[in-house]
């Protein structure tokens, strides 16, 4: 019996093992973090005493068949048993009453069976025949739970905005405090509380990231920035990824990816070279999705919202045999409604199914299919008016103004396929085995009014009509485990993985200018959509079509090196092939394909170093340090059409992790410099001969920084996820790159459940960011063209009426702040808007 992810809880009991009351000067020291962390160390002797009488519940399980109580205590504990199907078959268990520890709670149950109950380094429990010399006993002397057991890899039903592990950084199962690089989680629970749907919804609160909200809800180009650099780094349960996977080009569509089927979204922030490859001190997003449940479960809901929206989520998982050794989950979910852009009206629907197989005790097979649907009328990557009149004097239009035509179209369909293999050859030894096929298809057709020198000169219009297909295979095959030397235990991760990537134009791509007989006065979206093929409908036309193959593999090897209990060293190293080859296509019968190669490059047996340290000053705060050199192949083109040289640089990052609370609580504080030379910065609003917006290469950047985070649990029921974060980058001169990007940015959540008033939650956050400015030759304009600083605050509450049924009410942009999110358009951050959920748990 294999369970893999632990039932829904209620956050009262998910809050239980922490102390009731906690000195108000903790809370104070938290949020100082950064000014008072020598502190951090200090822990009252009330909090220790009640942490450990948290280890304690209460079970009253019967006597029985050794599978069905360890299902109920897995059930109740919320841990994770691996394997234990075959090993309990026949067996009786004397069952379990009174208040116990979980490692003690396993030695009763399985008393008299010839098994042991031991800890894995995932945080998880499997089952071993038990020594000789212990298999007739009925109890075991009780153990301290370590940390490991109450929050683990998956975040789903532990109520917590933080989790206990992550491999995301080195492929090594390591506490964040192990980790030596910034990392942000977004837990499932932070999800559903604030109702975080896309994927861009949860970047947005997550520290250190800036979205550009460029665009429609869906359709819209909306790159995602850490450090001052575009992420384009993906996972997916731990598979390395290729962005194109999950967008069509550029980032259309990327942070429309629905959430439902997802545990949680951890980022790491710099360079992660390591498991990807061509490494960019941005970060990378790894993606967890959920897994089947140990015991049946389902639940539906329902939303409504402003804008005629309406969400429909349901979700059913469990055991599908009687030993519990085949599981399924099936989670899907259907989004339609408007946004506060006139026409605009968008749909979208995933699918999600995950089947887990014991193919023997220490062997599972995991397979999993994914299918998404998004079509968006009315949309575009950029909808909002220009800022300014053809005369260079400022336009009147409002929030809701969309210069896009009302016949514009955006569609998607996404599939995925993969497979996990999992081995656990002892106790310290395991392997892995990761395949995965993603299909990407999109269609797009766009018409765009530009406003001439006033509201009544007549418009022209851009016309862009664009298919692409996206295939992307990606595989992963690694074996971790602990190895002894020199008298002391050390970790060790070696890995395989590869992706290839392949791009074509489908039907037609291309664009045209055209004049639409309509006035900025009298514009309603509405004119009769052009055929691209007449010429004599165009002033301009432009026609592209390319074929895009870029394949990348990669040998790494990470190890943790422990020369005392307080000091471990974290070394490693990647090798890496590159290769890309670019195609023209022919578009159409009577256009001549051009140059049947446009670019053709190869980068062999680059290395990828890593280092990092992590001291121990105490039991509750880490020192850390980590080094990467940088090697990124570039997909951004000039305004010839060639690929820009590959970037390269150093990342260094300093900080200090502090863990309080068996694990749930974390905060964090960094510094960190990157210095990198072939920079892609935006060539001023250039095309590519493909219709892409150009770059040019930009030498000795320098970007600085630092960040603080606080997440977890502060009191008992009082959940907090919050970050600020200062960047610059500047170029050799001395001059700010990326000015979309704010310098500064802080977030925060929280939520409060009381005991007193059983079943409420309530909570409320804020996001602030410093200014942002697209740069203007005439200064008189800047202003114009500059987005001040401001903050957007939300609400919500939630109330459970009983175990099955609750409600869930969001409030966003409380006071109604107006601000743009595009310095150079007329687009808007939506106005106050209210989301209500009903959901029903069987």
């Amino acid at each position: 019996m294999s369970h893999r992810c632990p039932p829904p809880v209620s956050r009262q009991a998910s809050a239980s093992s922490l102390p009731t009351t906690r000195p108000l000067a903790l809370a104070v020291h938290l949020l100082v973090f950064g000014g008072t962390f020598a502190l951090g160390g200090w822990t009252p002797d009330t909090l220790a005493q009640g942490a450990a009488a948290s280890a304690g519940r209460s079970y009253d399980i019967p006597a029985g068949p050794l599978g069905n109580a360890l299902t109920r205590f897995s059930h109740e504990t919320g841990i994770y048993l691996i394997g234990a199907g075959n090993a309990a078959e026949g067996k009786t268990s004397p069952g379990l009453k009174g208040s116990h520890s979980t490692e003690a709670g396993l030695a009763a149950l399985l008393a008299g069976t010839g098994l042991e109950a031991f800890l894995q380094s995932d945080g998880s429990y499997g089952l071993r025949p038990a020594p000789a010399d212990k298999r007739g006993e009925t109890t075991l002397t009780p153990v301290t739970v370590t940390d490991r057991a109450d929050l683990g890899n998956l975040t789903e039903g532990t109520g917590s905005y933080t989790t206990g592990n992550t491999n995301a950084a080195t492929s090594m199962n390591l506490k964040l405090r192990e980790t030596p690089q910034s990392v942000t989680v977004v837990t499932r629970q932070q999800m559903d509380d604030q109702a975080l749907n896309s994927l861009g919804s949860v970047l947005e609160q997550t520290t250190g990231v800036h979205t550009v909200m460029s665009g429609t809800p869906m359709a819209g180009d909306q790159p995602l920035y850490a450090r001052g650099y575009v992420i384009r780094s993906f996972q997916v349960d731990g598979l390395t990824t290729p962005v194109e996977a999950f967008t069509a080009s550029s980032s259309y569509g990327l942070t429309s990816m629905d959430t439902a089927l997802y545990d949680s979204v951890t980022t790491v922030r710099g360079a992660t070279g390591l498991l990807s490859g061509a490494g960019d001190p941005s970060g990378s997003v790894s993606l967890a999705r959920k897994r089947p449940t140990n015991i049946f479960q389902a639940s539906a809901s329902q939303s409504l919202g402003r804008w005629s929206q309406r969400r429909t989520v349901g979700d059913v998982g469990g055991p599908l045999n009687s030993a519990a050794t085949l599981r399924g989950r099936l989670v899907a979910a259907y989004d339609e409604g408007g946004a506060p852009i006139d026409r605009y009206q968008g749909y979208k629907s995933v699918a999600y199914g995950v089947l887990e197989a014991d193919l023997s005790d220490r062997t599972l097979l995991t397979l999993a299919l994914e299918h998404g649907r998004e079509t968006a009328n009315g949309a575009s990557s950029a909808y909002g008016f220009d800022i300014l009149f053809g005369d260079g004097t400022p336009t009147p239009f409002s929030h809701s103004d969309s210069s896009i035509a009302s016949w514009s179209t955006w569609q998607i369909k996404r599939r995925t396929f993969s497979a996990k293999l999992e081995h656990r050859f002892n106790d310290d030894w395991q392997a892995q085995l990761s395949i995965s096929h993603n299909q990407h298809d999109s269609y797009r057709e766009r018409g765009e009014a530009y406003v001439g020198n006033d509201l009544n000169a007549e418009m022209d219009a851009v016309y862009h009509l664009a298919g692409g297909s996206n295939r992307v295979n990606a595989l992963v095959a690694k074996i971790d485990g602990r190895y002894e030397l020199l008298g002391r235990h050390h970790d060790l991760s070696v890995g395989l993985n590869t992706s290839k990537y392949d791009f074509q134009a489908k039907d037609s791509q291309g664009m045209g200018f055209h004049y639409i007989g309509q006035s900025a006065a009298n514009w309603n979206g509405n004119y009769v959509k052009p055929d691209l093929f007449d010429a004599e409908s165009f002033y301009y036309r432009n026609f592209t079509g390319t074929r895009t193959e870029t394949e990348q593999t990669g040998l790494y090897l990470a190890t943790r090196v422990r020369p005392s209990d307080d000091l471990s060293f974290i070394l490693g190293g990647r090798w890496s092939n590159w290769k890309t080859l670019t195609r023209r296509l022919p578009l159409h019968s009577s256009y001549a394909p051009g140059n049947p190669v446009s670019d053709d490059r190869k980068e062999n047996g680059v290395f990828t170093p890593y280092v990092g340290i992590v001291y121990d000053l105490n039991k509750n705060l880490s020192t850390y340090a980590s080094y990467t050199e940088i090697f990124n192949p570039q997909y951004n083109k000039d305004v010839g059409g060639s690929l820009l040289d590959p970037e390269e640089g150093t990342n260094y990052e300093l900080g200090l992790k502090g863990e309080w609370f068996g694990g749930r609580l974390n905060a964090s504080t960094a510094v960190f410099e990157v210095r990198k030379d072939n920079l892609a910065v935006w060539d001023d609003g250039n095309l590519t001969p493909g219709g892409d917006y150009a770059y040019r290469a930009e030498d000795a950047t320098k970007g600085r920084g630092w960040e603080l985070e606080v997440a977890g649990e502060l009191a008992q029921g009082w959940q907090l996820q919050a970050g600020y974060t200062r960047m610059l980058l500047k170029d050799s001169r001395g001059k700010q790159l990326n000015t979309i990007v704010p310098v500064r940015q802080f977030k925060l959540f929280t939520s409060y459940t009381s005991a007193g008033l059983a079943g409420l939650t309530v909570g409320g956050g804020v996001v602030w960011q410093s200014k942002i400015y697209t740069l203007r030759s005439n200064p008189e304009q800047q202003a114009l063209f500059t987005v001040k600083a401001y903050a957007v605050a939300g609400l919500m509450a939630s109330y459970a009426f009983d175990e099955h049924l609750s409600l869930n009410v969001r409030l966003d942009n409380v006071f109604d702040k107006r601000y743009r999110v595009r310095a150079n358009a007329h687009e808007y951050g939506a106005p106050r808007n209210l989301m209500a959920m009903l959901k029903y748990q069987f």
